[in-house]
Parts: C-alpha cells; structure tokens; sequence
C-alpha cells in the first residue's frame, strides 16, 4: 500500500498509478477474510475516505447487463476520471458510438464495452498500443482514479477535480477513515524496529506542518483542512492499536 509521493498540501495530484495500487489494495483488503499488507509510515498514518464512500463508489458493469450511457459517464467523472479521445493511461474513458473505452485503475490493461442501446453486450481488456484483445471478462469493476470522490448528484459533481482537492477532502466527506478501518477483521500489526518507525512518523509530521504553513495561505476564501484532520500521529497510530496483536521485529545484535 504505497503512499502518494506527493509533498504535503502540494497543489499536485496524486500520480494515477499509485491511486491505482492503492484503490486495489483497498477493494483487496476489504473483500478478502485475510489479507497481507506491506506498506510505510507515511502511507499508514494518512487518512483515507470512508469505507463506506469507497463501497459506494465502485462502479460494476456485467455482460447483458443494461447502463445507461449517460449514467456510466456521469459515474465516471466523479470518480475522477478524464474524458479524452484515446485512451492511453489509467483514470481516462473515451466513447465512440456504442463503444466505451475505460482505463480502470481495477486493471493493467484498458477495458472495453462494447453496447446494444442501453446494454452491454461484451467487456474485454486489450492492449491499447495494438487495440488488440488481452482478455474477454462477463463483468468488471471500475475503481476510483481519484482520491476525492463526489458522490452527489449535483451539476458540479461533474466538473474536472482540482490537482490539490485530496487535501481538501476532509471537508468533502463526513468523517475520514484509516487503513484499519478497511480490514473486515482486527489484523496482526508486525512493526519493523518500532524505535525507527517512531522516528521517522516525527520527522514525516515536521514536514507535513512545514508544509500545511507554506501553503495554507494560498487561497485564504478556502483554507486547506489542519494536519490532524488528514494524517493521524504516531501516538494516535499507537493508541488505535492497543487491543490488536502486534510484533515487533529488531535487527539481531552483532
């Protein structure tokens, strides 16, 4: 579960191919009894949508299954997705007639639908470089490309998303939640020199205020969420894990 390697508060969106490796490791984690998770302080104290958000979010499509067009494209754009005329990287769909080309960030290779009217009448992966087919599916699943996911339906919820709304994404959602909240049972937290993740979370929330003070005056009318409302703090981490099992590994002495 990678973190975004974007600096804090900057007006940069999140690389699509990381959203990618994290929107799956979410829908994994979420719908598996057991799972393994790799990931690092940075990325674990960050807070994330809400589970049920993201449930919400998740667009499926399934062959003889019937959408309307407008409905799909509408799905689409607020979950952060660009409309272009080809599709080339994940997060972009382009429609050409009956046909819908959407780049999941679900998958390593674009998704094709193909429809009759109202109905999909086939779902296949192809190489976007050959336009040839990798893989014929009955059904798929459309993650978000964005961490910022307008579920409303309001005009708006439609517009392009601004490269720094994951920041703002406190004041989108009622609540944020954390990477514990996502697993359906109370994990095994294995913590690699525990002194060392504590140093390196202090020296993460050093940068993360720097970088809230440089920027929190860039658009006064709509400051930026604070710090603790987006990333949680070690102690927060600790105390969140009090009544989980936790093993802390330390390198053998020499």
């Amino acid at each position: 579960f990678p973190r975004w390697e974007t600096l804090p508060y900057e007006a940069t969106a999140p690389h699509v191919g990381l959203i990618a490796r994290r929107m799956n490791a979410l829908h994994r984690i979420h719908g598996a009894s057991a799972a393994r998770v790799v990931t690092s302080v940075a990325a674990l104290i960050q807070r994330l949508m809400p589970v049920e958000t993201f449930l919400h979010s998740l667009l499926r499509l399934d062959v003889g299954g019937p959408i309307e067009r407008h409905v799909l494209t509408g799905g689409l754009l607020r979950l952060g997705y660009r409309r272009v005329s080809v599709v080339e990287i994940p997060g972009e769909f382009s429609i050409r007639g009956g046909i819908v080309d959407i780049f999941s960030t679900a998958y390593g290779d674009p998704l094709r639908a193909e429809f009759l009217g109202e109905t999909i009448e086939s779902l296949r992966l192809f190489d976007p470089s050959t336009q040839k087919s990798t893989r014929k599916l009955e059904r798929a699943v459309i993650l978000p490309a964005r961490e910022y996911v307008r579920l409303d339906e309001a005009a708006e919820a439609l517009a392009p998303i601004a490269p720094d709304a994951e920041w703002r994404a406190p004041d989108l959602y009622p609540r944020m939640d954390t990477l514990f909240d996502y697993f359906s049972g109370s994990p095994l937290l294995v913590l690699d020199q525990p002194a060392v993740l504590t140093h390196s979370a202090a020296d993460l929330w050093e940068r993360i205020d720097d970088g809230y003070l440089r920027n929190s005056e860039r658009d006064a009318s709509f400051p930026y969420p604070s710090p603790e409302r987006l990333f949680l703090t070690w102690q927060n981490v600790t105390d969140a894990t009090t009544d989980r099992s936790r093993l802390a590994l330390e390198p053998l002495a020499a």
